[in-house]
């Protein structure tokens, strides 16, 4: 039996066609100016462009006639095809945006300084948990539009770096430098602030994290207490709050959680030490101290809160959240006396016990601004003194807890 082939017709391999179908494998009519498959399918249509083959060159004597490094070995067509391909198959690299910030773009050291910020510093700041997501989460978008915050929070990140690493010289360098970026810009932006937007919000949030930044610092000077440092930045935040109306203007606003100063109701009265009621009792008509009496008064009763809430919640964040928000209760005049009054010192002696029973990790001095206060009163005063000296030299929570209630 004899088979008959029947030769398939010769014919030219078309390079003419269009870019679409040579991608889809689809025979393309090379219509123009589109081709009769994109036409159908609203697809865009692209014809590769001719170009004049280069003209082969004789090798220079001595040289190699292979082929040089910049050779295709393609021909102008698939060249121009693969290159189309490519293209769309992945499209041209181009770096990621940088994260700006109204003073330009975050450098690599701010960076990883703002993720410590979100991940671990922010949620271990202050307390409640309202208050720490205020942190993570709104408190950066506030920074990114205003620069002396920016600094606030890089500062305090790095001041969080220095706690986790033994050798945190380092970290100390950097601290310093956010820090003093931070106050120097929020001294500009403070006289510029209008109450009720979101600079103002992020002016309230910078005059807390002042305190944070200057806490843990060791004064130079053997006499100066941080605890003095932290009445007058809470003064400072003060008269950012009298700008507008608190209750109705910030509490309400994005930052509002970051503000609360208790967690729960107190059911019962202040409890005020005896001794420190006995040490007002002696203050005659001559003593310097007569006309502060009021004073003293009004800051014995607010530290006599404390004692209840201690009474009443135990440790926990119901009293945590008092203790941190104490000195944002304490007025002007009073101030300027524990910088120099022995009996106001003596009362923020007794305020920096329950600094103790806290668990911020930021607040860590104490013991050593008791023993300070100790040492500059001298013998006189001791006997006042008795239950914050006792306190400084305990570590058990517990035990300085059950002391204060005896």
């Amino acid at each position: 039996m004899t088979t008959n082939f029947i030769p398939k017709r010769p014919h030219k391999k078309s390079r003419g066609g269009c870019h679409t179908c040579k991608t889809r494998k689809v025979k393309c009519d090379e219509a123009q100016p589109i081709c009769s498959f994109c036409d159908k399918r609203n697809l865009k249509c692209v014809y590769p462009t001719r170009q004049e083959r280069p003209k082969l060159s004789t090798p220079e004597p001595g040289t190699s006639a292979g082929p040089s490094r910049d050779t295709s070995p393609l021909g102008d067509d698939e060249a121009m095809e693969f290159a189309l391909t490519a293209e769309l198959i992945v499209p041209p690299w181009t770096p990621p945006p940088a994260l700006i910030t109204s003073s330009g773009s975050l450098s690599l050291s701010d960076m990883r300084l703002l993720h410590h910020w979100s991940t671990l510093t922010a949620p271990n700041l202050a307390i409640g948990q309202a208050a720490n997501q205020t942190l993570q989460l709104v408190v950066p978008q506030l920074a990114f539009e205003n620069d002396f915050l920016l600094n606030g929070i890089l500062g305090v990140a790095s001041l969080d770096l220095e706690r986790l690493n033994s050798n945190s010289e380092d970290y100390q360098k950097q601290t310093v430098l956010y820090r003093a970026k931070a106050v120097a810009d929020f001294r500009r932006a403070l006289t510029q602030v209008i109450p009720g937007t979101r600079s103002y919000e992020a002016a309230l949030v910078m005059s807390i994290l002042l305190v944070v930044l200057y806490s843990p610092e060791i004064p130079t000077n053997e006499d100066e207490l941080v605890i003095i440092k932290w009445l007058i930045f809470y003064g400072g935040l003060r008269v950012v709050i009298n700008m507008t109306d608190f209750p109705t203007v910030v509490m309400p606003g994005s930052v509002g959680p970051f503000f609360m100063r208790e967690l729960t109701e107190l059911k019962i009265g202040p409890v005020v030490p005896k001794i420190l009621v006995s040490m007002l009792q002696e203050v005659d008509i001559m003593d310097p101290d007569f006309l502060m009496l009021e004073q003293y008064c009004k800051v014995l009763d607010a530290l006599g809160i404390l004692y209840a809430s201690l009474k009443q919640d135990g440790l926990g964040p119901a009293l945590y959240i008092r203790v941190v928000s104490w000195c944002s209760y304490i007025d002007k005049e009073f101030t300027d006396c524990a910088t120099q009054r022995p009996r106001a010192i003596i009362i923020m002696a007794y305020y920096l016990v329950f600094i103790k029973l806290t668990k911020l990790w930021w607040l860590n001095f104490a013991d050593r601004d008791i023993t300070r206060i100790v040492k500059s009163l001298g013998p006189r005063w001791l006997p006042y003194l008795e239950v914050p000296l006792q306190a400084s030299m305990m570590t058990d929570k517990d035990e300085i807890a059950a002391m204060l209630l005896r």
